[in-house]
């Protein structure tokens, strides 16, 4: 029974060391979808620059400037569209990611009840082994004292 507990702590240490590994993953995952956003708001304001340098060429009459701003808008809403798309992807990984870390989560909590259900076992088991061990011995003496004392009753008394 021991080495069933030794074994089942193992796995125990093994599942939490796949819960971390997944839960790396995860953090990394939820880092790469973080940087996405980032990137995309970055490419947000990129745009926003762009309409206002339009808009500012336009009102000077300029109309190099305002086709320089047109282009970089439409080039910055290309990169944005790219860019949203592998936001989705990474969330896409990121979710499964999530579901994989809970996955293997609740897998080390079930086998961390098992082990603690065995060693709770293995404890009672042990406490009534010297509980049993304790009875026999004490039945023992008892069965040798009653055994001296009827060996004792049988014997002729001696005169001094």
């Amino acid at each position: 029974m021991q080495t069933r507990l030794e074994t089942m702590q193992r796995l125990v240490a093994l599942y939490a060391a796949v819960e971390e590994m997944h839960s790396t993953e995860l953090q990394r995952m939820t880092a790469a979808v973080r940087e996405a956003q980032q990137v995309i708001r970055a490419e947000q304001e990129v745009a926003r620059a762009a309409r206002i340098n339009g808009c500012g060429a336009l009102l000077a009459g300029d109309r190099l400037s305002w086709i320089m701003a047109e282009t970089q808008q439409e080039t910055s809403a290309r990169r944005q569209r790219g860019l949203e798309q592998i936001r989705l992807e990474r969330e896409e990984l990121n979710e499964a990611a999530r579901e994989q870390y809970v996955a293997s989560r609740l897998k080390r909590e079930q086998i961390k009840s098992v082990f603690d259900d065995i060693a709770v076992r293995m404890e009672i088991k042990e406490g009534r082994l010297l509980q049993a061990a304790s009875d026999d011995g004490f039945l023992a003496r008892r069965r040798w004292a009653e055994a001296r004392e009827r060996n004792r009753d049988k014997q002729p008394m001696k005169a001094f």
